[in-house]
């Protein structure tokens, strides 16, 4: 474990697409990312299991023999534009979204803004003045991931 990640650090790599990983405090790797754009459910999440252990054994490939002893999935919350979104709505209700898959950090980080915010210093937010982006044809299902996961993933192939 310390040979491919010698400082115990958390990484995110800069694609699109991006993959994490960093080791658990048993000493394990802990390797993520979003291996296909398909709604969650136990066949689907093997399927992008194989995946992340194809993408990891690209980054490792010391790892190509290692046994995966966990795999998860479940859905991340996106705005088209790829950007958090902060603020208060007009009846009130305060809200912070969209971490594009960042939410470990962003959402703690957000949560220290937000909590500043609503004690009245609405200045201390990044984002007050970025209005969420409104998605034409969309009814609640996201019938345009394959699409969009598709574009991603070829920008990462291209740069």
């Amino acid at each position: 474990a310390r040979d491919i990640i010698p400082k115990a650090r958390l990484i995110v790599d800069s694609n699109q697409v991006c993959h994490y990983f960093r080791l658990t405090p048993d000493n394990r790797l802990l390797f993520g990312g979003r291996a296909r754009f398909a709604p969650s459910d136990p066949t689907s999440d093997k399927k992008s299991g194989a995946v992340l252990f194809r993408e990891m054994c690209e980054i490792f490939p010391q790892l190509s023999r290692t046994k995966v002893e966990y795999v998860w999935g479940g859905s991340v919350g996106f705005a088209m534009d790829r950007i958090v979104h902060a603020g208060q709505t007009e009846d009130g209700v305060y809200y912070s979204m969209g971490y594009a898959g960042h939410g470990v950090q962003m959402a703690t980080h957000m949560g220290q803004v937000m909590a500043e915010v609503m004690d009245g210093h609405p200045e201390v937010s990044p984002v007050r003045d970025i209005a969420p982006p409104r998605i034409p044809l969309y009814n609640g299902t996201a019938w345009f991931l394959p699409f969009a996961g598709a574009y991603y993933k070829t920008l990462d192939r291209i740069r």
